[in-house]
This record gives C-alpha cells, structure tokens and sequence, in this order.
C-alpha cells in the first residue's frame, strides 16, 4: 500500500511540475512574439547613442556577411548541380 501511495505522489509531482512548466515557456514567446511585432518600439531599457550605432553597425555587417555567403552557397550550388546534370555551368544571378 505504501508503495502504491509513494508511486501516485511521484505522479502528481510529475503532472503538476509538467502544468508549470509550459506557462513559464508561453510566457517567455509572448513577450519575444511582443517585441517581434513592433521592433519600432524602443527598447525598455534607453540605449545611448553610440551603443545604437555600434549595434546598427553590427547588423550591417551580418547582413552583408548573410549576403554573401548567401551567394557564394548558391555559386557553390549551381556548379555542383551543373557537374551532376553535365551541363555548363550557369552563373548565379547577381543582384547588386
């Protein structure tokens, strides 16, 4: 009887600790999904001038980076697809 009892208090445990958990998580997406619908929105905590630029900056330079790797996948991509179907390879177009 005893371990009856002990294996259902090891079960409520688990289910009450499964309930808490998710909400924590929803939580969490809702205040990302908040601040990915109005990136507009200044931040809670004020950014001085330069951290801004430096942050700017930064993205720039991913974005350029995300670019290009972006391009030189696809080229990479285009002869590969080229030397398996044997056929001349094409180059990517380019947007500039």
């Amino acid at each position: 009887m005893t371990l009856l009892t002990g294996i259902a208090t090891v079960v409520v445990l688990l289910l009450i600790a499964v309930a808490l958990l998710p909400s924590k998580t929803r939580d969490k997406d809702s205040n990302q999904a908040a601040s990915v619908l109005n990136p507009f929105q200044s931040p809670a905590t004020p950014v001085n001038l330069r951290e801004q630029q430096l942050q700017e900056e930064s993205d720039a330079i991913a974005s350029e980076y995300q670019r290009r790797s972006n391009e030189a996948w696809l080229d990479e991509l285009s002869d590969k697809a080229s030397t398996l179907l044997k056929a001349p390879a094409k180059p990517a177009a380019r947007k500039s």
